[in-house]
C-alpha cells in the first residue's frame, strides 16, 4: 500500500495507467475455458456451508460482466501473463474460520479441471475437506507449471506425496502440513490415530524446486526418508523449513558441504531424535534466526556451537512434559540435557525456552552465561522444571527488555532481588513452586508498570506493603497461594479491577470480606481464597460478578447463602459455619457443574433443582439436611460423585438410582435410610466407591455384583480427565479398622462399605469377581451363610472386615492367597474349623482377627484342632453330600410300599372300605365307653345311671352302623 501511495504521489500518469489496466482486465473478462474449468471444480464440491462459491454461477443477461469469473469470490485475474490476455492467476478458497473450522469447510474433491488454469500462480485450498473419494493428493497439480504458491495445509490427504510436484520449477511456497485431529469432531477424536496419513519415501523431487523458499511438511510421515538432510541440502534457496511431527529418526547425518546458507527458520519439533545433541549438523546453520527443537529426544550436553549462532533470535529446546493438576511434571524422562554453553555473544537472542529440558544446573551460572549485550534484547526466559538450584542474581535488573521470566517448579532458594522491580517491560513473572524465602516490599514492584501475571505461590514469601500503597500495575492473574498476605485483607487489591484469576489460599488472612470485594473483582472468573480465617458473611451483590469457579472453603464464614454469581460452574464453600436453608436461587445456576456445601451448619430439605442437569459433582455431607432421597436427582444423569453422608435423610433408596450411568462415588453413610438396597444399584458400572454404612438398610445384599465393571476391569475405570477439575475428591473411608482420608483425585480407592446396617442373608458368591476391590467392609450386620469359597480371587483386597455377623462354616483356604491383605477382621461370628495358614495371614496375628469364634482352632489360636477332628469329619461329610446306608433305604421303601398297598385296596373294594370304616367306628365307640365308665368311677357315678348310659351308647352305635351301610363311598 505504501508503494502504491508513493508512486501516486510521484506521478499521476502511473496511477492512470494502473486504472486503465485494471479496467481493461474487467472489460476483457476471464476466458470461457477457464470459467468452465472453475465451474467444473465447483461441481466437485458437495458441501459449501459458508457459501464461498455462491457467486460462482452464470446469470446471463445483457451485462457480460455478470458472467466474468474474475469477479467471483476467491478468484483473481491478470493480463500480465506475458500473452496479453486476461487469465486466472489466483484461486484463494482458504477456510479462515478458527473458532469452528468444520462448520465452514468446503467438502468434496479437487477437480482435474483445474489443470486448465495453466497461468495459475497462487492456489490456496487450505483447511478444507477436499480429499475426494480416494483421499490422495492429486498428481495433476504437478502440471500447473506457473504455480509459485501452493497451500493445501489442513486437508487430510492420505497416501504418498506425488513426486510430480517436482515439476513446479517456479514454486516458491509449498505447504502440505496437516494436524491429525484437524476438522475432526470432538466425539471422533479417539479415532484420529487410526486415520491414514500423508507420507513420502523419497524427497529427491525437492531438488527440482530451485526457487523454493518456504516448505512446510508438518505431520507428513517421513520415517522412511533416512537421508532427509542430504535431500533438503539440495534446495539452497530455502529460507523457512518446518518438519514438525514427521517421525524423523535422526539428525546426526554428516553433511560434507552445507548448502542451506539462506535458511532462517527451522522447526524440527516433535521428532524422534534419540542421540546426543552435540552430534547434530543443525548447530552449523549459523544463518538461523528461529530454531525449534522442542519435544525431541536429543540428550547430553548442549554443544558450544550454539554460542556461534549469532543471528539466532528464538531458541525453543523445551520438552512438552506431562503435568499434574498443579502444572508440575509427573513423568520421568531419561533424555535430558546439561547446559554449559556460553550465550554471551548472542546479542540478537530474544526468546530462550528450555522448559523441562535440563537435568539439573545452577540458576546463577545459567544467568551468567546469558547475553550481556547492550541493549539487551532478551524478552523471554523459560527455565521451568529443570531442577535448578542456587539464588537469583542481583543484576537481573539489567535485562531491561524482559517480558516473561518463567522459573516455575525448580529448587531456587534465597531472596527475590529487589532489582527485579526495575524491569518496566516485565509482563509475566512465574516463580511458583520453588523454595524462595523473602519479604517482598514496594521496592520489588516499584517499576513493574507492565505486569499482568504474577505467580508466587508455594514459596515462603511474605508481602508487606503500606496500607495506602497504590501498585503501578493492573494485574490480570495473581496467584499468591501459601504467601503471607494477612492478617488484613490486602487493601492494595482494591485497585486491581482487571483481575480475571486470583488465588490467595492459605495466605494468613484473618478478616472479613471488604465492601469493595464484589465490584473490584467483577471481572474475575476464577477465585481461590480457601484455607484462611475469613469470617463474617459472604459478600453482597455477588450475583453481578463474572465468577465461574469460586473456592471459599475452609474459612470461618457464617450467615446464610446469598444469591450467587449466575455464571458459576463450580462452587465450593465447604468447611465453614454457614447456616440456614439452601436458597431456591441456587437452582437458577444453570451452568453449575459442581457444588460442595459439606461441613457446614445447613439444615432443612434441599430445594428442588430439577433443571440442573449438567451437575457432575454434589457434596452436601456433614450438615443437617433431612427428608427422603432427593427426587429431583433422577434427572441428574451426569453425576460422577454424590455425597449425602452424615445428614438425616431417611426413607428407602429409589429404584432409579441405577440410572446414574457415570456415577463413580456414591456416599450415603450415617443417615437413616431404610429398606432393601435396590437391585438396580448394580447397574452402576462405573461405580468404584460405594458407602452405605451406618444406616438402617435391611434385606439381602443385591446379586449380580459382577456388573460393577469398574471394580473388575482397569480399562473400565473412568478417565480422571473426564472429572470436573478443582473438585474435592477426598473421602473419609472406614478401612483397616480406622477412618482414613483418601484423596482420590488421581488415584481411586475401590471400596464397598455396607457396615452397621441390618442386612441379612448370605454374602453373594459373585462378589469374588470384584478383583480391583481394595476395601470390603460388611461388619456389624446380621449376615449368615458362609464366606465365599473363592474369596482368594480378590487379589487387590487390602482390608477385609466381616466382623459381628452370623457367618458360619469354615474359613476358605483361598483366604491365604490374598497377598495384599494388610487388615482382616472375622471376629464375633460362628466360624468353625481350622484357620488357614499363609505367609500374609501370619502377619495379621496382632489384629486379633478371629476373636469370638469358639469353633475355630489352630494357629494363631491356642485351641488345638486334634480334639475336634471327629466332629470336623462329620461336618465335612454333611457339607460334601448325603451318605445313606442300605438298611435305612430298605426301611423307607418298605414303609412307602405298605402304605400304598392299604390305600389301593380300599380305593378299589367297596365292601372292604365299609368294613374298615365300621371297624374304626367301633374302636372309637369302645374307647368312649371305657373313658366314660372310668370317669364315672372317679366322680362317684354308679348304679342305674351308669347302666342307662351304657344302653344309650349301645343304641347310638347300632343306629350309626345302619346309617353307615346306607352311605355311598
Amino acid at each position: 500500500m505504501l508503494v502504491v501511495v508513493a508512486a501516486a504521489a510521484t506521478t499521476t500518469s502511473f496511477l492512470l495507467l494502473l486504472l486503465l489496466t485494471s479496467a481493461g482486465a474487467v472489460a476483457g473478462g476471464c476466458k470461457p475455458e477457464e470459467r468452465d474449468a472453475l465451474l467444473a471444480f465447483k461441481d466437485g464440491i458437495r458441501e459449501d456451508p459458508a457459501g464461498l462459491l455462491a457467486s460462482w454461477q452464470l446469470r446471463g443477461g445483457e451485462l457480460m460482466t455478470q458472467d466474468d469469473c474474475c469477479r467471483w469470490r476467491g478468484v483473481r485475474c491478470s493480463n500480465r501473463t506475458g500473452h496479453g490476455h486476461v487469465h486466472v492467476v489466483k484461486l484463494d478458497l482458504r477456510n479462515d474460520r478458527d473458532d469452528d473450522a468444520e462448520a465452514a469447510a468446503l467438502a468434496g474433491e479437487i477437480g482435474h479441471s483445474l489443470a486448465s488454469l495453466q497461468h495459475l500462480k497462487h492456489l490456496d485450498l487450505s483447511m478444507n475437506n477436499l480429499m475426494g473419494s480416494t483421499g490422495h493428493l492429486p498428481e495433476f497439480l504437478g502440471s500447473l507449471r506457473s504455480l509459485r504458491y501452493l497451500n493445501l495445509s489442513g486437508i487430510r490427504f492420505s497416501g504418498m506425496v506425488p513426486p510430480q510436484l517436482g515439476n513446479l520449477s517456479n514454486l516458491q511456497y509449498l505447504d502440505l502440513s496437516i494436524t491429525v485431529t484437524a476438522h475432526i469432531h470432538q466425539e471422533d477424536q479417539s479415532m484420529a490415530p487410526q486415520l491414514p496419513l500423508l507420507y513420502s519415501m523419497d524427497l529427491s523431487w525437492l531438488s527440482h524446486l530451485s526457487s523454493l523458499q518456504y516448505l512446510n511438511l508438518d505431520g507428513v510421515n517421513l520415517s522412511s526418508v533416512l537421508d532427509w538432510p542430504h535431500e533438503l541440502n539440495m534446495v539452497p534457496s530455502l529460507k523457512i523449513l518446518s518438519l514438525s511431527s514427521c517421525s524423523l529418526q535422526s539428525a546426526n547425518q554428516h553433511l560434507p558441504q552445507l548448502s542451506l546458507t539462506k535458511l532462517e527458520m527451522l522447526d524440527l519439533s516433535n521428532n524422534h531424535f534419540n542421540h546426543p545433541a552435540e552430534f547434530s549438523w543443525i548447530w552449523s546453520l549459523t544463518s538461523l534466526k528461529y530454531l525449534n527443537l522442542s519435544s525431541t529426544s536429543l540428550y547430553g550436553q548442549i554443544p558450544n556451537a550454539l554460542g556461534d549462532m549469532l543471528s539466532l533470535q528464538v531458541l525453543d529446546f523445551s520438552y512438552n512434559d506431562e503435568e499434574d493438576s498443579m502444572g508440575r511434571s509427573v513423568s520421568k524422562r531419561s533424555n535430558m540435557c546439561t547446559m554449559e554453553v556460553n550465550l554471551k555473544n548472542l546479542c540478537n537472542l530474544q526468546v530462550l525456552d528450555l522448559d523441562y529440558r535440563l537435568s539439573n544446573g545452577s540458576i546463577t551460572e545459567i544467568f551468567e552465561r546469558l547475553p550481556q549485550c547492550s541493549p539487551n534484547k532478551l524478552k523471554e526466559i523459560h527455565l521451568a522444571s529443570n531442577n535448578l538450584t542456587g539464588v537469583l542474581p542481583n543484576w537481573i535488573g539489567k535485562l531491561t527488555s524482559l517480558v516473561t521470566l518463567d522459573l516455575f517448579n525448580n529448587n531456587i532458594t534465597g531472596q527475590v532481588p529487589s532489582e527485579i522491580g526495575m524491569l518496566t517491560n516485565l509482563t509475566n513473572l512465574y516463580l511458583h513452586f520453588n523454595h524462595l524465602d523473602d519479604v517482598l516490599t514496594e521496592k520489588h514492584f516499584a517499576h513493574l508498570t507492565s505486569l499482568k501475571s504474577i505467580y508466587l505461590c508455594n514459596n515462603s514469601l511474605t508481602i508487606v506493603v503500606d496500607p495506602e500503597w497504590l501498585p503501578p500495575f493492573r494485574l490480570e492473574k495473581a496467584y499468591f497461594a501459601s504467601c503471607l498476605l494477612g492478617p488484613k485483607f490486602p487493601a492494595w487489591l482494591q485497585s486491581q479491577v482487571d483481575i480475571v484469576a486470583i488465588a490467595m489460599n492459605d495466605a494468613g488472612i484473618y478478616d472479613t470480606f471488604p465492601n469493595w470485594f464484589s465490584t473490584t473483582f467483577s471481572k474475575a472468573t476464577v477465585m481461590e481464597i480457601s484455607c484462611n480465617q475469613i469470617g463474617g458473611e459472604l459478600p453482597t451483590n455477588m450475583e453481578n460478578m463474572s465468577l465461574e469457579r469460586l473456592f471459599l472453603d475452609s474459612n470461618q464464614i457464617s450467615g446464610q447463602i446469598p444469591q450467587m454469581p449466575r455464571n458459576l460452574i463450580l462452587l465450593d464453600i465447604s468447611h465453614n459455619l454457614i447456616t440456614g436453608h439452601v436458597p431456591q436461587s441456587i437452582c437458577g445456576l444453570q451452568n453449575l457443574d459442581g457444588l460442595d456445601l459439606s461441613n457446614n451448619l445447613l439444615e432443612g430439605e434441599f430445594p428442588l433443582c430439577s433443571e440442573m442437569r449438567n451437575m457432575s459433582f454434589l457434596r452436601i455431607s456433614n450438615n443437617s439436611f433431612f427428608g427422603n432421597f432427593p427426587s429431583f436427582l433422577q434427572g441428574w444423569t451426569e453425576l460422577i460423585l454424590l455425597d449425602l453422608s452424615w445428614n438425616e435423610f431417611s426413607g428407602s433408596l429409589p429404584t432409579w438410582i441405577g440410572n446414574f450411568s457415570k456415577l463413580e462415588f456414591l456416599l450415603l453413610k450415617n443417615n437413616m435410610f431404610s429398606g432393601n438396597i435396590p437391585d438396580s444399584i448394580t447397574k452402576l458400572r462405573k461405580l468404584t466407591h460405594l458407602d452405605l454404612a451406618s444406616n438402617r438398610m435391611s434385606g439381602a445384599i443385591p446379586q449380580y455384583l459382577s456388573n460393577f465393571t469398574a471394580m473388575i476391569e482397569k480399562h473400565s475405570a473412568v478417565n480422571h480427565e473426564e472429572r470436573l477439575s478443582g473438585c474435592d475428591y477426598k473421602s473419609v473411608v472406614t478401612v483397616k479398622g480406622q477412618e482414613l482420608v483418601y484423596d482420590e483425585e488421581n488415584v481411586t480407592l475401590v471400596t464397598i462399605d455396607l457396615s452397621s446396617n441390618l442386612l441379612t442373608g448370605a454374602i453373594p458368591e459373585d462378589i469374588v469377581s470384584l478383583v480391583r476391590l481394595i476395601n470390603l467392609n460388611l461388619s456389624r450386620n446380621y449376615l449368615s451363610g458362609e464366606i465365599p469359597y473363592m474369596i482368594g480371587k480378590m487379589q487387590s483386597l487390602e482390608s477385609l472386615d466381616l466382623s459381628t455377623n452370623k457367618i458360619h462354616g469354615e474359613i476358605p483356604p483361598s483366604l491365604a492367597d490374598l497377598t495384599s491383605l494388610s487388615f482382616l477382621n472375622l471376629s464375633y461370628n460362628n466360624l468353625t474349623g481350622r484357620i488357614p495358614s499363609g505367609t500374609q495371614l501370619g502377619t495379621l496375628v496382632d489384629l486379633h482377627p478371629y476373636d469370638g469364634n469358639d469353633g475355630l482352632c489352630g494357629p494363631p489360636l491356642q485351641e488345638n484342632c486334634s480334639s475336634k477332628d471327629a466332629s470336623s469329619m462329620i461336618r465335612n461329610k454333611h457339607v460334601s453330600g448325603f451318605d445313606i446306608c442300605p438298611f435305612s433305604l430298605g426301611v423307607v421303601l418298605g414303609y412307602i410300599a405298605g402304605l400304598w398297598l392299604v390305600y389301593c385296596t380300599l380305593l378299589f373294594r367297596k365292601s372292604w372300605r365299609v368294613a374298615y370304616f365300621c371297624f374304626l367306628d367301633n374302636v372309637y365307640d369302645n374307647v368312649c365307653v371305657i373313658a366314660a365308665v372310668c370317669w364315672a368311677k372317679l366322680t362317684g357315678r354308679t348304679g342305674e345311671r351308669s347302666q342307662m348310659s351304657e344302653v344309650a351308647w349301645s343304641m347310638d352305635s347300632e343306629d350309626e352302623e345302619e346309617e353307615a351301610l346306607q352311605r355311598p363311598y
